[in-house]
């Protein structure tokens, strides 16, 4: 079985606008803010049940969508995003961050 990728520290770099995680492997990435609020996996941003997503209806971000207020673990497998714009309903599971940003 494949081990998933675990954060071991999550940090905010407020002058870059961007989500720093860094990995029980040893590795550090930067997810740039617009970047994570694109990725957005909920059913609003990515759309459901033949809807559009938020993003394919309007692709700009406007005020406080990348602008990142707070965060918190989901159990052993996700991180939750609350955007300044009030939007908490996205579970980033770590698999997904992996795959954003710069990994160095």
């Amino acid at each position: 079985m494949k081990e998933l990728p675990t954060p071991t520290r999550f940090a905010y770099d407020e002058e870059g606008r961007a989500l720093v995680v860094e990995w029980r492997d040893g590795r550090r990435q930067v997810i740039a803010f617009g970047e994570l609020r694109r990725a957005c996996p909920c059913a609003s941003c990515r759309g459901e049940l033949g809807a559009p997503g938020r993003f394919e209806v309007d692709p700009e971000l406007h005020p406080g969508e990348d602008e990142l207020a707070d965060m918190a673990l989901v159990g052993n497998y996700g991180l939750k995003v609350i955007w300044a714009d009030g939007h908490d309903t996205g579970i980033y599971r770590f698999e997904q961050l992996r795959g954003l940003g710069q990994l160095n």
